[in-house]
């Protein structure tokens, strides 16, 4: 998250983390911070809703501070690619945790 807070409040980020499309840096950090969120909180039935909630304001924090910065503007399709993103990461890990998850069992 600190690495994405610098990209997004930075006047003028470095090109090396850039995919060519705005929409789709969006898209891979929160697709990314999804996947290690849900690594992160303990296995539950509400916790896909508390990664996705917490990546929704932080997407949303992130274009209010921009709003603010010289250089950068605050986009509600930037929320709407972080949100796809993240529940792409959400999605991914739990089909992860499905083909990996049985494989990582001690056999009985």
């Amino acid at each position: 998250m600190l690495g994405a807070s610098w990209l997004a409040f930075s006047p003028h980020p470095p090109r090396v983390a850039d995919l060519g499309w705005d929409k789709a840096n969006h898209f891979a950090a929160f697709g990314t911070l999804a996947i290690v969120g849900m690594q992160c909180f303990a296995a539950g039935p509400r916790r896909r809703w508390i990664v996705l909630a917490m990546l929704l304001a932080y997407g949303v924090l992130i274009e209010l501070v921009q709003s603010q910065i010289p250089g950068r503007d605050a986009e509600a399709r930037d929320v709407l690619a972080d949100m796809i993103g993240a529940s792409i990461g959400v999605a991914l890990h739990a089909l992860l945790m499905r083909v990996i998850a049985p494989r990582a069992l001690p056999a009985r």
